[in-house]
């Protein structure tokens, strides 16, 4: 269950994304997976068995995902990435969702806030509620 999804903690990280995506971007999302497969998040309305996290869109995946990257990191101090900003001052969110298991996944799209609006729609209608890294 990991074919399309690039995990933060590996260390070609942005190799792969470069060499995949150029300067191409999308919406891209942050999904927890252990052990291969992805981790169930118990939501409102329903478990979301797909385990994503927070739902994001980038005009450029090397700038934008490198830079979620950066900020979830454990080793990053910045607060470049609104993302990071909430994984990192909720400590129960990293104990529950390591950096180890957290993976992204890059779909290509020229019109990413399109996207991005759609996606987030759907998972709110399914769940009652956005991906908990999204929430305001």
């Amino acid at each position: 269950m990991t074919e399309n999804l690039i995990s933060f903690n590996d260390g070609d990280f942005y190799d792969l994304i470069s060499a995949r995506y150029v300067q191409k971007g999308g919406v891209y999302k942050i999904i927890a997976v252990r052990d291969g497969r992805r981790v169930p998040i118990n939501r409102f309305l329903g478990t979301d068995n797909e385990g994503i996290l927070y739902i994001g869109k980038a005009t450029s995946f090397i700038d934008r995902v490198v830079n979620l990257k950066k900020s979830i990191s454990p080793n990053y101090n910045g607060t470049g990435h609104i993302c990071g900003r909430r994984y990192k001052s909720n400590p129960s969110i990293a104990k529950l969702f390591p950096y180890d298991i957290l993976y992204t996944e890059l779909i290509e799209t020229d019109t990413p806030e399109k996207v991005e609006k759609r996606l987030l729609r759907e998972y709110l209608t399914i769940y009652g509620e956005v991906p908990p890294l999204n929430a305001i």
